[in-house]
């Protein structure tokens, strides 16, 4: 009885403890962040260390005070953030393609929890933009490619991205400028932002409200769908700033 009592509680203290191993894998530090606080700021000068890669890159470089980032595997993302985790936040970065096709696709990762969870803002060569949130491995395409004649378009050609997220309200600059999403109506459903300037299905938004990813880390990422070579884009000047509460449209 007493052995079958003792193998009962060890049974009981090694379930806890996988569980605890678990949940300590869930647990990170997170920023706090006072609306208008330099957050982090960096130049690639100094803290190249403190930016992490996914494993398998096929080029990540921090040299001459960028970070070069370079992919030509089709249909693959790389990225490389900051190691802080962040919550609500004001993110912005100096961003251009300088070798590959202008249909390109790169831009900032935000609330990144880990390989499976995550937001992307994308911005292509050629004048369009995309916001993607994977969750649990899987993408949804939250706002479709769409053009919009605020990116400087063409090779060597600098955008400057920002992304601010406070709580789960977010909203999205390119060149200082707030760009609208088309979100559809279905939550489920496929985000059809139309030439003409209809949203199909849907409506135009300045704020996005979602709540599936509460906090991560931030980096920047390059994107390729179905081209011959991938782009090599550098990023600079990043600044992070606590975010001030949005509002939701009107």
């Amino acid at each position: 009885m007493r052995r079958v009592l003792i193998f009962s509680i060890l049974v009981i203290v090694l379930a806890v403890t996988f569980r605890l191993s678990q949940l300590v894998d869930d647990w990170h530090y997170v920023v706090p962040a006072e609306p208008g606080e330099l957050l982090y700021a960096s130049t690639f000068t100094q803290d190249a260390d403190a930016w992490q890669q996914d494993e398998g890159l096929i080029s990540s470089e921090v040299r001459d005070g960028i970070i070069r980032l370079a992919v030509n595997e089709a249909n693959t993302g790389i990225y490389s953030a900051v190691s802080p985790y962040f919550g609500d936040f004001d993110l912005s970065v100096d961003a251009r393609a300088v070798e590959g096709e202008i249909d390109n696709g790169f831009g900032i990762v935000f609330r990144r929890k880990d390989p499976e969870n995550y937001y992307s803002f994308i911005i292509s060569s050629d004048g369009y933009y995309r916001l993607l949130r994977r969750v649990n491995n899987e993408t949804q395409v939250l706002h479709n490619w769409h053009t919009t004649d605020r990116i400087n378009q063409g090779l060597d050609a600098e955008n400057r991205l920002r992304v601010v997220g406070h709580e789960d309200h977010f909203q999205f600059y390119i060149n200082e400028t707030l760009v609208e999403l088309c979100i559809p109506n279905n939550p489920d459903g496929l985000s059809t932002p139309l030439a003409s300037g209809e949203c199909l299905d849907g409506e135009w938004v300045e704020t996005l409200v979602d709540e599936s990813i509460t906090f991560g880390r931030v980096g920047v990422t390059v994107v390729i769908d179905n081209q011959p070579l991938g782009p090599v884009v550098e990023f600079d000047n990043v600044l992070i700033y606590g975010s001030q509460p949005l509002n939701l449209n009107e």
